[in-house]
């Protein structure tokens, strides 16, 4: 039931994708009510899916590649139609839906994993209430806020573009197309403030799941250490953007590197093992 629903969500995204292709493409002013109607219904569908994989498997369903890539991509989703009611720009669509329909398609490639639950997270499943809800929570909010920062990420490249567009004097397409420097600047910076409090939050409730779970509050785990090195990025990045007054070019540049930090928590902690073998 669960793949049948997924692969339902990702036709829906594919239509959104194509159709904000077209609208990037053609310059088209028509409403964005088929755009929405699109992600809208795919989240909708993909919700369903992970209800119904979560029911299935009877553990929150992020324990491998697959699961994880699939959260992902919900969870950009959900973030794009929250930001979508507030932002209107042509071309953030355009950027953002392929990475939905990316990080659902590859859960959809990865293949079953046929390993059992990790022992780390036994206790997440089996014990006390407290354990179980913390494991989600925590791990929702480390999510949203690889979402927020896929955003400002987008927001710096969109930026970087504008601005070498305008200097270059080239008023063509992609100037057209492009949002403004100020609302790229705006967009990435409210993304940026988003993720760090969730991250921030994230990384608060996954100290607290440690200590419920072993009575130990860290135990410098690889992925714990980059987490560590993700928030502190961004916490630099956030502390000169608010007393220096820093935008523009150099935060984009930051908020560039800063997500290739957060991939490689992600991608590149879990292949050093440790306590963090899951996701």
């Amino acid at each position: 039931m669960a793949s049948i629903l997924l692969i339902i969500a990702l036709t829906c995204y594919l239509g959104g994708v194509l159709y904000s292709f077209f609208v990037f493409a053609t310059k088209a002013t028509r409403p964005s009510r088929e755009l929405l109607a699109f992600v809208g219904l795919g989240f909708i569908l993909h919700t369903a899916a992970i209800l119904a994989e979560w029911w299935q498997l009877g553990h929150f369903p992020i324990v491998n590649p697959r699961e994880v890539s699939s959260f992902i991509g919900w969870a950009i989703a959900a973030y794009f139609l929250v930001m979508r009611h507030r932002y209107q720009a042509r071309a953030l669509p355009t950027f953002i839906l392929p990475l939905v329909y990316l990080f659902t398609l590859v859960s959809m490639i990865l293949p079953e994993s046929t390993q059992a639950v990790p022992a780390t997270l036994q206790t997440a499943i089996t014990d006390n209430s407290v354990i179980k809800v913390l494991f989600p929570i925590h791990v929702t909010l480390v999510i949203f806020s690889y979402a927020a920062f896929i955003v400002t990420f987008v927001c710096g490249v969109m930026y970087l573009v504008q601005e070498h567009e305008l200097k270059a004097k080239r008023f063509g397409a992609a100037f057209q197309r492009l949002p403004a420097l100020n609302t790229c600047d705006e967009i990435g910076y409210r993304s940026l403030t988003v993720g760090f409090v969730l991250l921030t939050l994230g990384v608060v409730t996954g100290i607290i799941w440690n200590n419920q779970r072993d009575g130990r509050y860290w135990h410098n785990d690889p992925k714990e250490v980059m987490a560590l090195v993700t928030w502190l990025v961004y916490l630099f990045i956030m502390h000169y953007r608010l007393t220096a007054d820093w935008r523009g070019r150099r935060v984009a540049w930051l908020s560039i590197a800063g997500f290739v930090v957060v991939m490689l928590t992600w991608l590149g902690a879990r292949t050093l093992g440790g306590y963090h073998v899951f996701g």
